[in-house]
Protein backbone atom coordinates (compact mmCIF):
# COMPACT_ATOMS: atom_id res chain seq x y z
CA UNK A 1 0.00 0.00 0.00
CA UNK A 2 1.08 3.39 -0.65
CA UNK A 3 4.35 2.20 -2.03
CA UNK A 4 6.45 4.57 -4.63
CA UNK A 5 8.77 2.68 -7.17
CA UNK A 6 9.81 5.48 -9.58
CA UNK A 7 11.73 5.10 -13.04
CA UNK A 8 13.85 2.48 -13.86
CA UNK A 9 13.34 -0.16 -11.00
CA UNK A 10 12.62 -3.77 -11.18
CA UNK A 11 11.00 -5.38 -8.83
CA UNK A 12 12.48 -8.82 -8.84
CA UNK A 13 11.13 -12.02 -7.25
CA UNK A 14 12.40 -12.31 -3.78
CA UNK A 15 11.72 -8.84 -2.91
CA UNK A 16 8.96 -7.72 -0.52
CA UNK A 17 7.95 -4.27 -0.02
CA UNK A 18 6.14 -2.76 3.16
CA UNK A 19 3.80 -0.51 3.22
CA UNK A 20 4.69 3.57 2.43
CA UNK A 21 8.24 2.70 0.75
CA UNK A 22 9.90 4.87 -1.81
CA UNK A 23 12.18 3.32 -4.31
CA UNK A 24 14.09 6.45 -6.05
CA UNK A 25 15.08 6.52 -9.43
CA UNK A 26 17.52 3.78 -11.14
CA UNK A 27 17.80 1.96 -7.37
CA UNK A 28 18.44 -1.41 -7.89
CA UNK A 29 17.91 -5.11 -6.42
CA UNK A 30 19.59 -8.07 -6.79
CA UNK A 31 18.02 -11.39 -6.46
CA UNK A 32 21.05 -13.52 -7.00
CA UNK A 33 24.13 -13.92 -5.03
CA UNK A 34 26.45 -15.32 -7.63
CA UNK A 35 24.70 -14.73 -10.95
CA UNK A 36 25.88 -16.86 -13.95
CA UNK A 37 24.30 -17.04 -17.18
CA UNK A 38 25.90 -20.28 -18.08
CA UNK A 39 24.16 -21.86 -15.52
CA UNK A 40 20.36 -21.15 -15.20
CA UNK A 41 19.32 -20.20 -11.93
CA UNK A 42 15.20 -20.69 -11.40
CA UNK A 43 13.19 -22.62 -9.13
CA UNK A 44 11.07 -22.47 -6.33
CA UNK A 45 13.37 -21.25 -3.05
CA UNK A 46 16.57 -20.10 -5.23
CA UNK A 47 15.97 -16.43 -4.90
CA UNK A 48 17.29 -14.61 -1.70
CA UNK A 49 15.11 -12.64 -0.03
CA UNK A 50 14.85 -9.60 0.53
CA UNK A 51 12.64 -7.58 2.81
CA UNK A 52 12.15 -3.40 2.86
CA UNK A 53 10.02 -2.40 5.87
CA UNK A 54 7.25 -0.17 6.38
CA UNK A 55 7.78 3.38 5.43
CA UNK A 56 11.76 2.75 4.61
CA UNK A 57 13.59 4.54 1.84
CA UNK A 58 16.01 3.81 -0.89
CA UNK A 59 17.45 6.88 -2.79
CA UNK A 60 18.19 7.15 -6.29
CA UNK A 61 21.25 4.39 -7.93
CA UNK A 62 21.69 2.47 -4.87
CA UNK A 63 21.95 -1.04 -4.82
CA UNK A 64 20.33 -3.55 -2.47
CA UNK A 65 22.13 -7.31 -2.31
CA UNK A 66 19.86 -9.94 -2.06
CA UNK A 67 19.28 -11.47 1.35
CA UNK A 68 18.85 -8.66 3.29
CA UNK A 69 16.24 -7.23 5.63
CA UNK A 70 16.30 -2.86 5.50
CA UNK A 71 14.14 -2.01 8.73
CA UNK A 72 11.75 0.76 9.20
CA UNK A 73 12.16 3.98 8.35
CA UNK A 74 15.28 3.54 7.47
CA UNK A 75 16.78 6.03 4.79
CA UNK A 76 19.38 4.60 2.06
CA UNK A 77 21.39 7.25 0.57
CA UNK A 78 21.87 7.87 -2.98
CA UNK A 79 24.61 5.48 -4.69
CA UNK A 80 24.75 3.35 -1.28
CA UNK A 81 25.70 -0.47 -1.75
CA UNK A 82 23.51 -2.53 0.93
CA UNK A 83 25.21 -5.56 1.92
CA UNK A 84 24.23 -6.50 5.38
CA UNK A 85 20.75 -5.99 7.57
CA UNK A 86 19.62 -2.41 8.25
CA UNK A 87 18.45 -1.34 11.19
CA UNK A 88 15.02 0.44 11.71
CA UNK A 89 15.40 4.56 11.49
CA UNK A 90 19.50 4.06 10.45
CA UNK A 91 20.76 6.43 7.46
CA UNK A 92 22.71 4.30 5.35
CA UNK A 93 25.23 5.82 3.21
CA UNK A 94 28.38 4.69 0.99
CA UNK A 95 29.86 1.87 -0.91
CA UNK A 96 29.64 -0.61 1.21
CA UNK A 97 27.27 1.90 3.04
CA UNK A 98 27.87 2.51 6.73
CA UNK A 99 25.75 3.92 9.39
CA UNK A 100 26.15 7.97 9.77
CA UNK A 101 23.15 8.27 12.24
CA UNK A 102 19.39 8.37 13.00
CA UNK A 103 16.18 9.13 11.16
CA UNK A 104 13.13 10.02 12.45
CA UNK A 105 9.65 8.56 11.25
CA UNK A 106 9.31 12.09 9.07
CA UNK A 107 12.85 11.31 7.30
CA UNK A 108 14.46 13.93 9.87
CA UNK A 109 18.47 13.11 11.03
CA UNK A 110 18.36 13.06 14.65
CA UNK A 111 20.94 14.78 16.58
CA UNK A 112 22.81 13.18 19.48
CA UNK A 113 19.37 14.16 22.04
CA UNK A 114 17.65 11.80 19.64
CA UNK A 115 14.69 14.28 18.67
CA UNK A 116 13.28 14.82 15.53
CA UNK A 117 13.89 18.46 15.19
CA UNK A 118 10.68 18.85 13.34
CA UNK A 119 8.29 17.08 14.93
CA UNK A 120 9.26 16.45 18.44
CA UNK A 121 9.40 12.40 18.26
CA UNK A 122 11.40 11.29 21.14
CA UNK A 123 13.69 8.11 20.41
CA UNK A 124 15.92 5.90 22.47
CA UNK A 125 18.76 3.74 21.87
CA UNK A 126 19.52 0.21 23.24
CA UNK A 127 21.43 -2.08 22.28
CA UNK A 128 22.56 -0.38 19.27
CA UNK A 129 18.80 -0.34 18.38
CA UNK A 130 16.56 2.92 17.78
CA UNK A 131 13.07 3.12 19.36
CA UNK A 132 10.55 5.70 19.42
CA UNK A 133 9.13 6.50 22.84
Amino acid sequence: NNVKIQNNVSVYEGVELEDYVFCGPSMVFTNVKVPRSEFPQRGSGFYKKTIVKKSASIGANATIICGVEIGEYALIGAGAVITKNVKNFSIMVGNRALKVGWVSTNGHKLGKDLVCPKTGEVFFLKDDNLYKR
